[in-house]
């Protein structure tokens, strides 16, 4: 990308690039002509810009967000303080944070480590493998409360179960390892409340009685029958789908060997390890100690870099910038929306859906995975959870239905993705690892599992009403 010229760019794309520059002019005008005030109607030119970059891949991800910044900054839009609020957001410090464990526990060998066991301890068969790297990504849900941290934990591991793979093994199984990876870090993570800044988000829109109402347990059981169900039909799905799996060719003595000849765990190994129980506990016990998460996982970074287990080289090098850069903007995008009013006035077109979501809850669940599906398409997934959540949790109260199941539902169908620039996570989560996988098949895959997740949530209705949250 270095040696790409800004020429080159336009040449490969000229007709989409002709369109960044047309398309937000004739929104701007058309929606002036049709009586939107002038603040509103920049403000939809400044995202039809960003979302023709993001949907068409003209530049970097991160390079529309921090334009659409500077094009709120540039217009007045909002104040600084809010634009910019995404670089020292909660989301943002716990990003930053766990990025700085995830590149301390890859660099000094921990993963590695930790990948030598899980072969010589698992059968060698591909289904083991998968399950192993699944689960891998799926135990840190409850203490790791970013999607990227465990992105970054999970893609090295992936990478060197590969690389221990036969050629014929490695070419007809890679899509299903690299799936289990990328899943294992998302597909839950609904379940628990810890387990995603955007569940954080969503619980933080409840009234302070529902708010009481499911801390971490009480949301987890009421979650529990949609998570069981479709973690067992995610596994049949990628049996049914995939039909690779096999017996691997690797010598378990091989393994051993090379087990043994691990020296003694280093400094920085220990450290990672004490930092990870550190994490953990303080998680665990935050109910108690009221020590904020995003405090907690600063100074475990803190502490990782004052002994140097995160050498200035490893800092530079293994944290992705880029993506913080991302995460930051659209955070900051996201607040100025608000601080504008312009989520208000996308509840106020929402209100006569309320007798709809009462009445028929089936039918609007299922109205709600479609508008979700496509909303997905155009807005990137925080921001598309907190519009579709601002607009829809006061019209669950208002039709005596518990709001959480309706965020519920939002935050397992917004985590559907079928390209990268849909969700940060899936190009961090590709740039960690260098698995060659079938991007067809895993859109193809996703597409399915769509009706995976709207079975889980329709069979849950009965569990939801027999303990008071229909």
């Amino acid at each position: 990308m270095a040696d790409v010229k800004p020429t080159q760019w336009v040449a490969d794309k000229p007709v989409t690039w002709l369109g960044v520059i047309i398309a937000p002019f004739a929104l701007f005008f058309y929606l002036s002509h049709q009586g939107v005030a002038q603040e509103t109607a920049i403000f939809l030119a400044i995202v039809c810009v960003t979302l023709i970059c993001w949907m068409f891949s003209l530049v970097a991800d991160f390079v529309p967000a921090l334009l659409a910044l500077l094009l709120l900054l540039l217009f007045g839009l909002v104040p600084n303080r809010v634009a910019l609020s995404g670089f020292s957001s909660d989301g943002f410090l716990i990003a930053f944070s766990v990025m700085g464990l995830g590149a301390v526990i890859s660099a000094s060998g921990l993963a590695h480590r930790y990948t030598l066991w899980l072969l010589k301890t698992i059968p060698a068969h591909t289904f083991a493998y998968q399950v192993a790297i699944f689960f891998t990504g799926f135990v840190l849900n409850p203490v790791m409360p970013t999607i990227t941290a465990r992105a970054v934990i999970t893609g090295p591991i992936l990478n060197n179960i590969v690389d221990h793979l036969d050629g014929p093994t490695r070419e007809k199984s890679s899509t299903l390892l690299y799936l289990s990876g990328l899943d294992g870090i998302n597909l839950l993570s609904p379940v628990f409340l810890t387990a995603a800044p955007a569940n954080l988000m969503v619980f933080g829109l409840f009234p302070l009685q529902e708010q009481m109402a499911f801390q971490f347990m009480s949301w987890a059981f009421a979650a529990s029958i949609t998570g069981v169900i479709l973690l067992v039909g995610y596994f049949m799905l990628t049996a049914l789908y995939f039909r690779g799996y096999q017996r691997v060719k690797i010598e378990k003595k091989d393994i051993e060997k090379k087990w043994r000849q691990l020296e003694k765990m280093s400094w920085p190994e220990w450290a990672a390890l004490i930092a990870i129980f550190l994490l953990t506990l303080g998680i665990v016990t935050s109910p108690l100690h009221k020590i904020s998460i995003p405090l907690i996982t600063f100074s475990i970074i803190c502490f990782l870099l004052i002994i140097g287990a995160l050498p200035r080289e490893v800092f530079i090098e293994k944290i992705d910038w880029a993506f913080l850069f991302l995460l930051a903007s659209m955070i900051g995008f996201m607040a100025s929306m608000n601080h504008m009013g312009l989520d208000k006035t996308l509840v106020a077109r929402f209100d006569g859906l309320k007798e709809f979501m009462r009445l028929d809850f089936a039918r609007f669940v299922l109205a709600l995975t479609g508008v979700t599906l496509v909303v997905r398409i155009f807005i990137p997934l925080n921001s598309a959870i907190l519009i579709l959540s601002a607009a829809l949790l006061p019209l669950a109260a208002g039709a005596g239905i518990s709001p959480w199941v309706v965020g519920f539902i939002i935050l397992i169908m917004s985590e559907t993705a079928f390209f990268g620039y849909q969700s940060p996570y899936i190009l961090l989560f590709r740039n960690l690892t260098c698995v060659p996988y079938s991007e067809r098949k895993v859109q193809i895959f996703h597409a399915w599992l769509v009706l995976v997740k709207l079975g889980a949530i329709l069979a849950s209705i009965p569990f939801w009403r027999s303990i008071g949250v229909l």
